[in-house]
């Protein structure tokens, strides 16, 4: 209840001609404009994505050269190892590209890292088990673009290197055979912000461009692949993203893939597959095997076509995945029990530090801390003489540039501006926590931990109907760069509320205005209602829905925020 509201200035000239030349509701056309759309043609793309909007794969830099090194290995023979990275993208991604070598009659295996033996990307100890294979072309998915001293070995042992990646670039590149990474790109290309599966796409695309063959029903055949690592990953759902996503979700939603639907059945998941089923039901199964054993049983589960196989794998995953809850839920009643309100006014960062915290889920924990406290987080886990940490950061602040400045203090160390991990000598976390609290104090602003709720449109309650809520459909999928709208109304008065869920931590109101009804659920207010006052006017933000009861569907506020008119 402390959030700032701020609400886009929009050109209402162009919400206008959108509105009309579109003919949607001018209520849509705002949210549109909300989204950085400011032409017609920008506004008619985004509300029907087609895999048409694709660009040319081989626009990517070294896609042909990669391509052409893959189908040298073909006619040689050559075995082919694809290294990928064990979160959602990495092993979609590499699934991706083990179908497409397969399809072209390629002898290929995959090698996932186990995440704690030997950590992320390439590394040294693997690149020699590869080469003593009798590999000869290692073909990366979502890592690589950073690995020097790897690269290196893999030459010096005989070995070439494919790097297809969409992490940031560093200064200098690897002395890999090719590096397709659409970060390489000049200008504001749409490809820019593919995530690695859907660079794995499009590399995969490519190598069929190459090999002179056209296969679209194959290409298709991949996008529900491609639509999971990208949905999953986190990455702006806008443009090149936005057409893999939605084409991808009607794929998953047909249900082809042995594994997936196995993986949806174990899950709970029914009927069509939407980004919430992703984000809260497949993703976190795919990625609870990396995170507590090892990601290989996501990948054979993508593989495979054997329906009891599929099924065993989708049940193991399940399981993990209750494991992975149950371990994360113990670590957030340790973390969240010494977290007084008073600790939060008097601390600009949250860091702390706990024995056999596992580090495949202290991720997790770390994010719902900033969820609750608009805090950045640092939490560390110290097992087996290694401190290993997760950090997530809030709003605009960069945790990877305030970790940055205790470099010297760690063995690893990585991530980007919302989130990065490390490990150090548990002897240094005193040291590391000092520094800092020190560096916080002088890097963070009070402003920078002031959430602000952005508004998209303020409306009058008679403007609240279900019709509203279909039309707004048109706007999905969304996600990252595309949020669900937010709306906002002023002079509610409050009628009557209560508490529900079998916690009682939910809290149900109904508010009216000039006769007007409207229901709302705020999920997790439950703690507000001794400062509510009935007869009183307030000003909600929230998100709008359906809600079925007994047969019958209404609309539905769903509460974000609320404060006194």
């Amino acid at each position: 209840m402390n959030k700032v509201w701020r609400l886009p200035q929009n050109d209402l000239s162009i919400v206008q001609r959108i509105t009309e030349e579109l003919k949607i509701s001018p209520l849509i056309a705002q949210v549109l404009h909300n989204r950085n759309l400011k032409t017609v043609t920008e506004a008619a793309d985004f509300l029907k994505p087609r895999l048409a909007q694709l660009r040319d794969p081989l626009e990517i830099p070294d896609a042909v050269l990669g391509a052409k090194r893959i189908l040298q290995a073909k006619e040689k023979g050559e075995k082919v190892v694809v290294f990928g990275d064990y979160d959602v993208d990495g092993v979609t991604g590499t699934t991706i590209l083990l179908h497409t070598l397969k399809f072209l009659g390629l002898e290929a295996t995959y090698y996932i890292p186990h995440r704690y033996e030997e950590g992320y990307s390439l590394s040294i100890g693997a690149i020699k088990k590869i080469a003593a294979g009798g590999v000869k072309l290692i073909i990366t998915v979502d890592c690589g673009s950073s690995s020097f001293e790897e690269v290196e070995a893999a030459n010096a042992l005989g070995l070439e290197v494919i790097v297809t990646d969409h992490h940031n670039l560093p200064a200098e590149l690897p002395a890999a055979l090719a590096i397709i990474n659409p970060k390489r790109m000049a200008g504001d290309h749409p490809s820019k912000d593919l995530a690695g599966a859907g660079v794995a796409f499009k590399f995969a695309w490519a190598l069929l461009r190459v090999a002179g063959i056209k296969e679209s029903d194959f290409l298709v055949s991949l996008l529900d692949l491609a639509s999971l690592g990208t949905i999953s990953d986190v990455v702006p759902l806008t443009r090149e993203n936005r057409v893999l996503a939605a084409a991808g979700l009607t794929k998953l939603s047909e249900g082809g893939r042995l594994g997936i639907r196995s993986l949806a059945e174990a899950a709970s998941v029914k009927n069509e597959i939407t980004v919430n089923h992703v984000y809260f039901g497949l993703a976190p199964r795919i990625n609870a095997a990396g995170r507590l054993e090892h990601a290989s049983k996501s990948v054979e589960l993508l593989l495979t076509e054997d329906p009891a196989l599929a099924k065993e794998l989708a049940l193991e995953l399940n399981r993990i995945n209750v494991r992975r809850q149950e371990i994360g839920n113990a670590i957030k009643v340790e973390v969240f029990s010494q977290l007084s309100d008073e600790f939060i006014k008097q601390n600009k960062l949250v860091i702390m530090t706990g024995d056999n915290w596992h580090p495949g889920v202290i991720g997790i924990v770390a994010s719902q801390v900033v969820d609750r406290f608009d805090r950045p987080t640092i939490l560390i886990g110290v097992s087996d003489g290694v401190g290993r940490g997760s950090a997530r950061s809030v709003g605009k602040i960069n945790i990877f540039d305030l970790l940055t400045t205790c470099r010297d203090l760690f063995i690893d160390f990585g991530g980007h501006k919302g989130a990065a991990g490390f490990e150090i000598k548990p002897e240094l976390i005193p040291q590391l926590v000092t520094k800092l609290r020190a560096e916080a104090e002088r890097l963070i602003k009070v402003e920078d931990l002031t959430p602000v709720l952005t508004i998209d449109a303020a409306v009058e309650p008679e403007s609240v109907t279900l019709n509203l809520i279909k039309e707004l459909s048109i706007l999905g999928p969304h996600g990252e760069g595309n949020p669900r709208p937010v709306f906002m109304t002023k002079n509610l008065k409050l009628d009557d509320f209560r508490l529900v869920g079998k916690d009682k931590r939910h809290l149900k109101m109904k508010l009216s205005k000039n006769g007007q009804s409207l229901e709302t659920i705020g999920f997790d207010f439950g703690a507000i209602t001794n400062d509510l006052k009935l007869d009183a006017t307030y000003d909600l933000a929230y998100q709008l829905e359906t809600n079925e009861w007994d047969g019958f569907e209404t609309a539905q506020l769903r509460l974000l925020d609320i404060r006194l008119s």
